[in-house]
This record gives structure tokens, sequence and C-alpha cells, in this order.
């Protein structure tokens, strides 16, 4: 899994915040259900986000990723615009001091993105404002506070998209972040599982 925080937030002098909790995210049910029901005119925001993401072509970026992965340009195309909306997603977040967290076969396409490194920060900059960091789970497992961050992904992209999110894309959990994450590998999508991060 993912977070997102910017670096202007964290020069900030106050306390500092964990990389993977919200301040007021003290219960696990309040953050699985989202922010979308909590935060007025947040779909409203997150849409409009997600179509300045979608005005991104990346075509650089998929070519080496359908090379490096062994993908068809089609599947390719799918993660792009999961991507995309998970980004869209964590630029809005963020605006409100909240997190998401990200598992699955798309934080490799994220991982490509981000050597781009001219093109992802016009891409940050464009969508959320400022730099969106890509922060992975040191010990390779989800820990529970991203667990339930991913917990709160999957019920906003279903209030914001009016569909839930792909489960071929988007791992269905069983109530266990450790059966959700990559047991020891370098997060490749051949388990079928991706890494596991939040966004910052």
């Amino acid at each position: 899994m993912t977070q997102t925080q910017s670096s202007y937030e964290r020069t900030l002098a106050v306390p500092p915040v964990s990389p993977v909790a919200s301040p007021e995210a003290t219960s696990s049910d309040r953050t699985a259900d989202g922010h979308a029901q909590l935060i007025p005119n947040y779909v409203v925001e997150a849409r409009r986000r997600v179509e300045i993401a979608e005005q991104f072509n990346l075509k650089q970026i998929l070519a080496r990723y359908c090379k490096e992965e062994g993908l068809s340009i089609e599947i390719a195309q799918d993660h792009r615009r999961e991507m995309l909306r998970f980004l869209a997603l964590c630029a809005t977040a963020i605006q409100h001091g909240k997190f998401y967290g990200m598992t699955g076969a798309v934080d490799e396409l994220w991982h490509t993105f981000v050597i781009f490194t001219r093109e992802y920060a016009a891409f940050c900059d464009a969508v959320a404002g400022r730099f969106l960091h890509h922060v992975p789970e040191v010990e390779g497992k989800m820990s529970p506070n991203t667990f339930n961050h991913y917990l709160a992904f999957l019920a906003d992209y279903e209030a914001v998209f009016n569909e839930p999110a792909p489960a071929a894309y988007w791992p269905r959990p069983g109530g266990n972040p450790e059966a959700n994450a990559c047991r020891g590998c370098s997060a490749c999508s051949s388990c079928g599982s991706g890494g596991s991060c939040t966004v910052h």
C-alpha cells in the first residue's frame, strides 16, 4: 500500500503525522467508511481532479510498463485508468488531511510513472497542486492503518465513480491486512497482489 504527503506538509512546525494514518482517524470504522460521505463536495472535487488526470497521455510510461511487465497495451490502458483515478482521489483526500492506501497490480504502473520524474511532477502539480509521494510499506506487508486507508479508498471509489473498484485491479480484503500484502516478493505483478503502499 502507499500513501501521499507533500514535502510542504512535512516542514510545517507541527508534530509529525504518521505517514499512514490521518490525525482524526482514530477508529478503523470511520476510515473504512471513506471520506466522500463525510466531506461536503468531495465527490465533485474528486471528479474534477479525475478529468484533469485523464488529460495526461502517458504514452512513454505505458510503453515502458508494457515492456517491463509483459502486458498488452489494452491491459496497460486499464491500469492507466485505475492509477489516474487512484491518484486523483489521493489528491482530493490530501486537501482534507486524509490519505489512501493501495495494493494490487496498479501499483507497478505507479512505480514506472514515478521514475519519469518530470512527467510525474507535472502530473502531481496539475492534479494535486503538490507532489504526491509514494510511500511503500517497509516490511513488504500492509500495516493495519494502511489497510484501513485502502478500505476507505474502495468506499470512496464507489462513491465517486458510481461503481465498485474493479476487483481484477483492486484486491478485495478479507479483513486481514497480512492476507492482502505481498509475501517477500519484489512486488511484481506475477504474484497477482502487487505491492503495498500509501500516498502522502
